[in-house]
């Protein structure tokens, strides 16, 4: 059995990849359309579940994982608190604790990837796990600049709720990781700029360097195979 840290155990234990990718999947489709009041609340309790999940699945993995659960709990508390209590600062401070939470889960599922030797459902199930992830960090690294410098993204009604302008940048933010650019939201500012290009590369790269690590991990899996 392997040894390395992971943000969801291996294919033999449960919670699979495939569960947050489940949740990531609803996240992304329902806050969007989640126009009602109080649906806010709702759209929080499935980030939480990928907060959960990955606070589960580090459990009893030593003090890597320990540190991963505090995290975890310091960003729940910072996003509940902004959600209830709103301000400026608590806004600032749960959005930068999210993507430092998110940075370090990518960090821990693509390290557990690249040390996998064998392509299997739940390994690409990380792959693309990874990937939602990175665009979901992207549009809270973009909501801490708009935040900072209000007006860094033109298409975004300028009195947009927390609400609304989360869901726009979600959806820039995707726009911007798979290079489709429609152009209805467009970053403005010189640092939004910059990032929003450094997201299309990442993007690119990524797709790149994974892709060809899964089809390099099948091909060598089948030449073991043919050898034994």
């Amino acid at each position: 059995m392997s040894n390395h840290y992971s943000l969801l155990p291996s294919a033999t234990k449960a919670p699979h990849y495939g569960m947050l990718l489940t949740v990531l999947g609803l996240l992304i489709v329902f806050a969007p359309i989640a126009t009602r009041t109080g649906s806010a609340y709702g759209v929080e309790a499935l980030f939480d579940l990928v907060l959960v999940a990955g606070a589960y699945s580090a459990a009893s993995r030593g003090r890597r994982q320990s540190l991963f659960i505090v995290l975890t709990l310091l960003t729940l508390a910072l996003r509940w608190s902004a959600l209830l209590f709103g301000g400026f600062g608590l806004e600032l401070a749960s959005a930068m604790a999210t993507v430092v939470w998110i940075a370090l889960a990518i960090a821990i599922v693509v390290t557990e990837l690249f040390h996998q030797r064998e392509v299997t459902t739940n390994m690409i199930l990380g792959a693309i796990v990874a990937y939602f992830l990175a665009a979901v960090a992207f549009a809270y690294l973009f909501e801490i600049l708009e935040l900072l410098q209000p007006g860094s993204f033109a298409g975004i009604p300028q009195d947009a709720s927390r609400e609304q302008l989360g869901d726009a940048l979600i959806y820039f933010s995707l726009v911007s990781l798979t290079t489709v650019g429609y152009g209805d939201v467009v970053p403005v500012s010189g640092l939004a700029r910059p990032l929003a290009v450094l997201e299309s590369a990442c993007g690119t790269l990524y797709l790149a360097v994974m892709i060809a690590r899964l089809v390099g991990l099948h091909i060598a899996s089948g030449i073991n195979r043919e050898r034994d």
